[in-house]
């Protein structure tokens, strides 16, 4: 474990350097935060990234550990993370650009690693990651109900302790209790000695303030992040806005190839050695209102910096068939050259005449896709 990674205390659940502790990890999980505002306005991070860690003790507590003022349901649900933690480490926060023409938008990103007693299978991962759409200041102002007895965390700890389930948004009584802890949080300004320093008291005055600046809005005290802000509700509805912030990642226009799935086709395949090379048309989508046209041109590859998510763009499967229709080779490339997808389905093939069936997919749209089968010789 590196000397400047974070242990968390499980008694007094405050972060302090590792040192030369001489612990050895077992497995380290690395992952990335593409952070983006919380809807009181108020940025993401890398407190709000580390206070999860602290909940999962602070309500969990230690291993096989049942003090009162836990709550069960969230010792069950982090016991795995609460076994296996280790230390974390706050790798770096770097800065990247997406390029959309006339637009370019910067986007932190926090990348965190976390140092595990345990080996790294197929769960570790999302227990090794705790994860909170809320900041940290909203979580804290949580906590401290449930500490009062106002509320609980989970239905069944509400029943066990004869108290409301906490509700943000429908118990005005739960809500201006909140409030006057909120007012006593802002005058301090209160900073939880897990998060000393990682927030100084004026990030700590301004976070309190958003968010009571926010419950005055508002009239309630859901902040989370995302496209969507609850805006109303009733007994039998819900209503939810738009909340507009660039520097949400996952940007306008992203889940259109959901919604009008398009299609790629060969047009032309020409052998130049042991590649082949593919010239393509691909479906564009034109809209006007709420209506759409789609049209077919030739495929001109990506735009210069152009930044695209995993699974999206123009991808060549392809199947190398022998005789008597044996399976010899599968395979996918995306590499391109000019205006042209490049498949090289020589691999260790033997001598022989074989065909290759070709398919193109766009955008991950695997629906029907239109097959092309050429010849392809392998020479002595």
């Amino acid at each position: 474990i590196p000397p400047d990674a974070l242990v968390l205390d499980p008694a007094t659940r405050v972060f302090k350097p590792a040192g030369r502790r001489g612990d050895i990890a077992r497995s380290k999980v690395a992952y990335e935060v593409l952070a983006s505002k919380f809807h009181d306005d108020t940025k993401m991070t890398v407190a709000d990234l580390l206070y999860p860690f602290v909940f999962a003790y602070r309500w969990g507590g230690l291993p096989g550990d049942h003090r009162q003022g836990q709550d069960l349901v969230v010792a069950r649900s982090t016991a795995s993370l609460r076994e296996s933690l280790l230390a974390v480490k706050v790798a770096s926060v770097d800065s990247r650009v997406r390029d959309y023409g006339d637009v370019q938008l910067l986007y932190e990103v926090p990348r965190i690693n976390v140092y595990l007693r345990s080996g790294a299978g197929p769960g570790a991962v999302p227990t090794s990651a705790p994860w909170s759409t809320t900041p940290w200041q909203l979580t804290v102002l949580m906590e401290e109900a449930v500490t009062r007895g106002l509320a609980a965390f989970s239905e069944a700890e509400a029943r066990r302790g004869n108290v409301p389930w906490l509700d943000l948004v429908r118990d005005q009584k739960l809500k201006s209790r909140l409030a006057s802890l909120l007012d006593g949080f802002e005058r301090q300004p209160y900073v939880p000695d897990s998060l000393r320093g990682l927030v100084t008291v004026e990030q700590a005055r301004q976070r309190w303030a958003a968010l009571k600046r926010f419950y005055r809005k508002h009239g309630h005290f859901l902040v989370t992040n995302g496209p969507y802000r609850l805006d109303k509700w009733s007994a039998n509805s819900v209503t939810l806005g738009v909340f507009r912030d660039l520097s949400y990642p996952i940007a306008l226009g992203s889940f259109d190839r959901y919604a009008i799935p398009r299609r790629a086709y060969v047009t032309k395949t020409e052998r130049r050695g042991d590649r082949l090379e593919i010239e393509a048309e691909v479906e564009t989508v034109t809209k006007f209102a709420r209506s759409y046209k789609i049209e077919r041109e030739p495929y001109k590859g990506e735009p210069a910096g152009q930044t695209r998510a995993e699974g999206v763009g123009l991808v060549a499967h392809y199947a190398v068939i022998g005789e008597p229709h044996r399976l010899m080779r599968v395979g996918a490339s995306s590499v391109m050259e000019g205006r042209r997808l490049i498949v090289d389905p020589r691999g260790e093939l033997p001598p022989g005449e074989y065909r290759v069936a070709l398919a193109l997919v766009l955008d991950g749209n695997f629906v029907q896709p239109e097959v092309k089968v050429v010849p392809y010789r392998v020479a002595d």
